[in-house]
């Protein structure tokens, strides 16, 4: 069978509910690379890499940073449309 990948999700999309959520299920574990290591100490190690990067480009250019008030207000923001989305929908 020789399907294309818009052929193929019109295919899957017309299974059963249940046929689709073990495929879904197949398709993520299928994703998860047997060569990455997520032992605790690998994932602690990414993100010490990971903020040690952050600091450095915030080093090179403080104007990346965003000022804590700025975070928390769009914060507050973002949660009251949320709220007020959700309550639309009821």
């Amino acid at each position: 069978m020789d399907l294309d990948l818009d052929q193929l999700s019109h295919a899957v999309l017309h299974l059963p509910v249940a046929a689709r959520a073990e495929l879904a299920s197949r398709l993520l574990e299928s994703l998860d690379a047997p060569e990455m290591d997520e032992s605790p100490g690998a994932v602690a190690s990414a993100w010490e890499t990971e903020l040690d990067r952050r600091d450095a480009d915030l080093v090179a250019d403080p104007t990346l940073g965003v000022p804590a008030e700025d975070v928390f207000a769009r914060l507050e923001a973002d949660l009251v449309a949320r709220r007020a989305s959700h309550e639309t929908r009821r």
